[in-house]
């Protein structure tokens, strides 16, 4: 697994005659000393050539193929594993990974950036070997997948299929803001420029989780400029689906943007526009005190003007309506929960 590469030609086959000096044992040593001098490799490269995703337990992730520095070298364990248990890259078919020996088996512990292409860095017959119209897998296709732009410090993750996250910050003021987004979408300028790095977009990715601290994100949401501390979340559908309940609360307010809102896993009932339902009502009130004023007139024409207990009743209910329509804030109209 490990091998070493010498450094110089060995010159040290003939020895010199004649009477020694200084200088020639010198000479003499510093040869020797050349000729002793190595590179030492603990790791080696390694062409993928299989890639198991449907053996036991134990073999998954597993990868074969030839090594590149010694291509008749014997694989470890009949096949290369990953070497971390909790985070796991999955090569496809033609990238080269580097591999380690540890105890009796060979690892493999990164993917060498040959291209520097999230998506793929595949050369296939790097190690001598090469099959014409290698396939990647049996699912994997290359797609123009592009590195996420990223400011001095950032902590980026990235998938091949332009999913990414990015533990960054706001550079103008340095303060914390994590990215997380699945499906990139590259504009027209990006596309004609190859390889270009390209930025996270909240409006134009697929779907996006931005979580800010107290700077901006660089761009509008919404038409509306973002900044403090925010959670933004974009995508054609937000499902979120609580086994108890679901709380939101708010020291300001909550905003619900969609054209489609629905409260309750079966909800089938309309909601009452309040400022809409308040039109009417008034309309209704103003119907019913104009029929009780004109039946109060009459009546009084009728008793020559001498108020009845009929109208002092009806006298008495067109005021309580009247009262009712002039109330400040109607009691049936929310100031918390508001609708478009």
């Amino acid at each position: 697994m490990a091998f070493r590469v010498k450094r110089t030609v060995d010159t040290t086959t003939s020895i010199p005659t004649g009477i020694p000096s200084f200088s020639k044992i010198s000479q003499m040593i510093k040869k020797l000393i050349n000729a002793s001098q190595y590179d030492y490799h603990e790791s080696e490269t390694f062409e993928v050539k299989e890639v198991n995703l449907n053996a036991s337990y134990k073999g998954y992730g597993t990868v074969t193929g030839t090594f590149i520095n010694n291509p008749n070298q014997e694989i470890l364990g009949g096949g290369v594993l990953p070497l971390m248990p909790n985070i796991t890259n999955i090569p496809v078919i033609g990238e080269h990974v580097v591999v380690v020996e540890y105890n009796g088996q060979h690892y493999y512990t990164s993917i060498v950036n040959r291209k520097n292409s999230p998506n793929e860095n595949a050369i296939p017959g790097a190690s001598g070997i090469y099959e014409k119209d290698t396939k990647y897998g049996d699912t994997f296709e290359r797609k123009d997948i592009r590195r996420v732009e990223v400011n001095e410090g950032d902590i980026v993750y990235e998938g091949r299929f332009g999913n990414s996250i990015k533990l960054g910050s706001d550079p103008t003021n340095g303060s914390p803001v994590i990215k997380i987004r699945a499906g990139q979408t590259l504009d027209t300028e990006t596309r004609d420029i190859f390889q270009k790095p390209v930025k996270e977009s909240i409006d134009n990715d697929a779907s996006s989780i931005y979580l800010i601290s107290s700077g901006s994100i660089g761009e509008t949401f919404e038409e509306e400029q973002i900044t403090g501390k925010k959670i933004l979340i974009k995508s054609d559908g937000i499902f979120i689906s609580g086994r108890d309940n679901i709380r939101l609360k708010a020291l300001n307010s909550i905003s619900l943007n969609s054209d489609v809102v629905n409260l309750g896993s079966e909800a089938n009932e309309s909601v009452v526009k309040g400022e809409e339902l308040k039109k009417i009502i008034d309309m209704l009130l103003d119907s019913a005190i104009g029929a009780k004023t004109t039946e109060i007139a009459t009546k009084l024409a009728i008793s020559g003007g001498v108020p009845t207990p009929e109208t002092i009743q009806l006298t008495s209910e067109t005021t309580e309506l009247q009262a009712i329509k002039d109330l400040p804030a109607a009691p049936y109209l929310s100031t918390k929960v508001k609708t478009s």
